[in-house]
């Protein structure tokens, strides 16, 4: 939802997926607590790196709400120990590629010396725009 500091739906990505959901852009939605579920976007993680402001995460963190946070390559190292170790990441890697493999190829994540994560095509969760059809504005 482009333009919009906040909007509800389902979650369709990740380990929380059909959990009603509050996405954050820009400013937490004053009836947040009637959501079992805070997803701040990668904007939002963006503008926390840069002015250092993790209150808002750190205090709905607090409650018993679930949190994901999206993070990229230029924000993963910003993102303070105390939101990491306790929110959902969903890290997002960006590869056009990746749409033309096969169901039965794998992809391979290189992450450092001799340390590599792979998973075949099939295994993964595919996501496309019809997904979020149901995303809405108003609560």
């Amino acid at each position: 939802m482009y333009g919009k500091s906040y909007w509800y739906g389902k979650e369709v990505e990740g380990r929380l997926s059909d959990i009603e959901t509050v996405f954050v852009r820009g400013q937490v939605p004053k009836n947040y607590k009637d959501y079992p579920h805070i997803y701040f976007t990668i904007e939002y993680v963006e503008m926390a790196c840069v002015h250092g402001n993790w209150d808002e995460i750190h205090r709905i963190l607090d409650t018993k709400q679930f949190v994901t946070i999206e993070a990229n390559e230029k924000t993963m190292e910003k993102i303070p120990m105390s939101i990491f170790n306790r929110a959902h990441v969903i890290y997002r890697i960006s590869d056009v590629h990746v749409a033309k493999l096969k169901k039965t190829d794998t992809l391979s994540i290189d992450a450092g010396w001799y340390r590599v994560h792979q998973i075949m095509k099939c295994n993964l969760m595919e996501i496309n725009p019809d997904d979020y059809k149901f995303d809405r504005t108003k609560d």
